[in-house]
């Protein structure tokens, strides 16, 4: 799945999930746009160091970026052990403010790629709340609302996600006539820098359950990078306002666990 000539601006590029899937789409031929706070280990074809909990170096880095560009992928992300004013900052919206901005700038036929998780997969539930909040376009208005369900931590980081699969729903509608496309991916626990703070966010019962259904072990930032640059390709042109589960089937296992076939550890 070749991404030759085609220029894409990652979040959250210089580790985790961010900076395996900016290595994969560049062996795939891509040009790489990066934001982060911090700098990269490799050379992209532009970096622009961002501070996602500040919109001023949010537009500042809109207004930076060298167009044409094919796509957006917001990787960047934090877990439920920050505030809860940072965790809403980062994980919506920043991405939302990112996508609202690029999504026009995109060329025909390109593709956004917003990183949810599994933690956000029960969005159906809290769904009337939820669109409270995606109604809220400004920025102070949106965390101001955000605040106002007075959630801890770790079930602010849950919503977060939960937004960002509800909202990029919506945008998928938005330069659909030109063949621009909005999905979401949601992966389970990955083995990133942070891991070890979501086990003692979400619980060791939790996500070892999860662990133990996926075949014993975490995904490997690897393993996003496949769905992500199919989701970018012409190969998923009819793919739009979908969220794809990349999780090893633990939490479909685990919903029918009493019927499943045990699941022996992967070695692969």
């Amino acid at each position: 799945m070749t991404h030759k000539n085609k220029t894409y601006v990652l979040t959250g590029v210089s580790s985790g999930v961010g900076a395996a899937v900016a290595d994969d789409l560049m062996n795939r031929g891509a040009q790489i746009i990066g934001l982060d706070r911090v700098e990269p280990k490799c050379e992209l074809a532009q970096f622009v160091k961002c501070d996602l909990t500040d919109r001023e170096q949010i537009d500042a880095a809109l207004n930076a970026i060298v167009e044409p560009i094919d796509g957006l992928v917001n990787i960047a992300g934090v877990p439920g052990s920050l505030k809860v004013e940072t965790i809403a900052q980062v994980n919506y919206l920043a991405l939302r403010r990112l996508t609202e901005a690029l999504l026009p700038r995109i060329r025909d036929f390109g593709a956004v790629v917003n990183i949810a998780s599994t933690a956000g997969a029960n969005w159906r539930e809290r769904a009337a709340m939820v669109k409270t909040l995606i109604a809220k376009c400004d920025w102070d208005d949106g965390l101001s609302h955000f605040l106002s369900f007075g959630l801890d931590s770790v079930t602010a980081y849950d919503v977060t996600k939960e937004a960002v699969i509800l909202y990029s729903m919506l945008a998928s509608s938005r330069e659909r006539h030109r063949g621009v496309r909005v999905n979401t991916v949601s992966p389970g626990a990955v083995q990133t820098p942070i891991l070890e703070t979501f086990y003692e966010t979400m619980g060791e019962d939790l996500l070892g359950r999860l662990r133990s259904q996926a075949g014993g072990r975490d995904a490997r930032p690897a393993e996003i990078c496949g769905p992500v640059a199919f989701l970018l390709s012409q190969d998923a042109s009819w793919v739009n306002g979908t969220d794809l589960i990349v999780d090893g089937g633990a939490e479909v296992l685990m919903n029918l666990a009493d019927l499943a076939v045990p699941a022996k550890t992967l070695s692969f």
